[in-house]
């Protein structure tokens, strides 16, 4: 598979709209869940998204980066736990899409051959590691 046909934006600016609304999405969703789980402000652990950014600090574990890639119309992580990782969006069909991580697509040999849900995803990770560091189930 080329990496072009895993592309679904058409635009620069459809993938900003997206981007935004990805890391937008984490961060509400990572902020609803360490509010529900953390009695006392100072152990809640800081998200922030600024300017395509998404920082998650979680000490003593250190420190997470979502961050947009533009030239590439990916999503690059880095992760204290699982190292640094770039995602793509791949379209699922009715409109949707999902983040998937890009090594994983070079090494398709044919679209019949993707399976994008699960752990080559950039929910899975996420989800994953905050499951590992705090016992806590995160809904993306």
């Amino acid at each position: 598979i080329q990496q072009q046909q895993n592309r679904f934006f058409h635009t620069e600016q459809e993938y900003h709209n997206t981007a935004d609304e990805t890391l937008e999405h984490i961060q509400d969703a990572l902020e609803e869940l360490f509010e529900d789980s953390f009695s006392t402000e100072t152990e809640i652990p800081e998200v922030n998204v600024a300017n395509g950014v998404l920082t998650l600090s979680l000490p003593p574990h250190g420190t997470w980066v979502l961050n947009k890639q533009t030239p590439n119309q990916q999503i690059w992580w880095s992760s204290p736990l699982s190292g640094p990782r770039r995602y793509e969006y791949v379209e699922l069909g009715d409109g949707e899409g999902i983040w998937v991580y890009s090594r994983y697509i070079e090494n398709l040999e044919k679209e019949e051959d993707w399976n994008v849900e699960g752990e080559y995803t950039l929910g899975y990770i996420l989800t994953k590691e905050i499951k590992e560091l705090y016992g806590l189930d995160l809904e993306l």
